[in-house]
């Protein structure tokens, strides 16, 4: 069995490879967050968005199960749709998508949170799952999904638009990480950050990954692979204050900055000498063994016999 399993050798070295790109593979869903409220972005370590930058992000509609839908409108163009309590506020508004109905709900002071489960304007896109893939710059930045729809201003600065009505009753980012890598991905290489959940209740929470990214050049059977192994750190606060204004952005951001240091994991096959080697070895073992127990027997057995030849004698 040892003869056929794979040996992985590790170097470490300075990393001076010139790769000009990081790809980032990401998978991620937020139970609370319809897909129109939030969009994905890539900045530099000024907060610079990267021009260069592309994104291949897939968005995928929700239920109040978690299961994926088509996101199809309940009601038709024709159709006037309920504004449930709003509707005594505003007795002709229709409101037949869920974003209408939460803007009705925000015009008349009302709390959105508590209709959004149970109305049927949303009842198809309660949440939202992004996943793709985004190739930045490989440079120290960040990638965040977040609240708002984003654009460069003329500074080159990325900037989120949004209403702070969408906001006052919070806006959950309870999420979960069903994939996060960078690089190639490679078979058995650990992810910390995969199939891990972040829950709250309360708040428009800013969650915080602190990645420490590690070159790492794999070399197999498959071929060889640019990889990153990661360490991360998180953190996370309450960007609502008391007095229902924003500190902060919400969202899920992560921040990763590259160590210096490049690893090179190869694998190797024992070679068949190893095998022939060991099975002489362990032949001569069982050899060496069998000796000495016998020389162990025929010691005592002679030592007992001589001993009862002089008691006969005496």
């Amino acid at each position: 069995q040892g003869f056929l399993a794979v040996e992985t050798v590790n170097h470490v070295l300075v990393d001076t490879s010139l790769v000009p790109t990081l790809p980032i593979n990401l998978n991620v869903s937020f139970p609370h967050l319809r897909c129109d409220q939030v969009s994905a972005d890539a900045v530099d370590f000024v907060g610079e968005g990267q021009p260069n930058a592309s994104f291949i992000m897939h968005k995928l509609d929700l239920d109040v199960l978690g299961a994926p839908t088509d996101g199809a409108p309940v009601f038709g163009e024709k159709d006037c749709g309920p504004c449930f309590e709003a509707a005594s506020h505003f007795p002709d508004l229709c409101c037949n998508t869920c974003p209408e109905l939460q803007q009705a709900y925000f015009s008349a002071h009302l709390h959105f949170h508590d209709i959004a489960p149970t109305a049927p304007q949303c009842a198809k896109t309660v949440g939202c799952r992004m996943s793709g893939t985004a190739k930045v710059s490989r440079i120290g930045g960040n990638l965040h999904v977040a609240l708002g729809k984003s654009r460069l201003d003329s500074h080159g600065k990325l900037v989120h638009k949004f209403k702070m009505s969408h906001v006052k009753d919070g806006f959950n980012t309870s999420h979960t990480i069903h994939q996060l890598d960078f690089g190639d991905p490679v078979q058995g290489l650990q992810s910390p950050l995969s199939h891990t959940s972040k829950f709250t209740k309360v708040g428009s929470l800013m969650f915080h990954y602190y990645i420490k990214l590690v070159p790492t050049i794999f070399s197999g059977r498959a071929g060889t692979f640019h990889t990153y192994q990661y360490s991360v750190t998180e953190h996370h606060r309450n960007t609502l204050t008391a007095d229902a204004q924003l500190a902060g952005l919400p969202g899920v951001f992560f921040i990763y900055e590259f160590t210096p240091f490049l690893v090179q994991k190869t694998e190797r096959d024992v070679p068949l000498s190893h095998f022939l080697i060991s099975i002489c070895a362990i032949i001569g073992g069982v050899f060496t063994v069998a000796g000495l127990v016998d020389s162990a027997l025929y010691t005592g057995f002679r030592g007992l016999r001589e001993k009862t030849d002089m008691k006969h004698q005496l």
